[in-house]
């Protein structure tokens, strides 16, 4: 992480891997610089970290700078917190497309066993619990990602610990972005090898009684729950076969209909 020139400055994280650089500009740049700075402290870049993408904030308190940046189409809101989140995605974005081709993408979550890095890939479509599921299945493993998980060729998952996107309230779409230490979350290093222990597809349902038992999904039936939940899944060399040598190496994914995130955390203790 580091600043850009005056007047503007520069955050630097890794995401997903790669480099992705975010310039923030206004009369409140400082802030939001500071802002980014302690929530993405878990993604630092080594200065010798290429970038491969840039996001452009813009944060102001004019509410005609606001706009006008806006039409132009840089990141920018009037609040701070409704522009990190917008930062956030952005920045997920830009890194997706970045290794789009290399490695699978998944719309997940995932936890890791610090000692044996082993780690659990929670799938569900967005706002169906894969940040709650981090948040309180975290404490103790691993934090890799709460929203996209890459898989290498090897297996193995690149760490991803970004801001957790915590839901304000239970209905509409903002979020606040928490660093992973403000939630007692300790992030995988981003040196930590992380095979892939198991795939767990979650469906959450109100009013579920007793503890979630998984169901064994054959290799086809879990192809087909998983597409919907990939990112760029055609750019990859034979997607459908990469898909298919994930899940049978490791044994299978299951899907579990839960209530309570809580409820999972047996099937995460024989993995992870």
């Amino acid at each position: 992480m580091g600043d850009g020139g005056p007047g503007r400055r520069r955050t630097t994280v890794l995401a997903l891997g790669v480099g992705i650089a975010v310039d923030v500009e206004g009369d409140r740049a400082a802030e939001l610089h500071d802002a980014l700075a302690h929530r993405w402290s878990c993604c630092r870049s080594a200065p010798t970290t290429p970038v491969v993408a840039t996001v452009r904030a813009v944060l102001d308190s004019d509410p005609r700078v606001t706009e006008a940046a806006d039409t132009a189409g840089l990141a920018s809101r009037p609040r701070l917190d409704d522009l990190l989140q917008l930062v956030t995605r952005e920045v997920t974005v830009a890194a997706i497309d970045a290794v789009s081709g290399e490695h699978l993408l998944l719309h997940a979550a995932c936890l890791a066993d610090p000692v044996t890095g082993r780690a659990t890939v929670l799938v569900a479509a967005g706002g169906t619990g894969k940040t709650t599921a981090a948040q309180v299945l975290g404490p103790g493993r691993w934090y890799v990602t709460d929203e996209t998980v890459a898989v290498r060729a090897d297996r193995s998952v690149v760490p991803y610990p970004k801001p957790l996107s915590v839901r304000r309230n239970a209905v509409g779409d903002h979020k606040d972005e928490v660093a992973p230490p403000d939630l007692e979350l300790a992030p995988a290093p981003a040196t930590a090898i992380l095979p892939v222990a198991q795939i767990l597809l979650l469906d959450r349902v109100q009013g579920l009684a007793g503890r979630p038992v998984p169901t064994m999904l054959s290799t086809l039936d879990a192809i087909e729950s998983l597409v919907p939940h990939t990112s760029h899944l055609t750019d990859l060399h034979r997607p459908l076969h990469r898909l298919a040598e994930l899940v049978e190496a490791v044994g299978g994914a299951k899907l579990v209909r839960y209530t309570e995130a809580a409820d999972l955390a047996p099937l995460l203790s024989g993995a992870t």
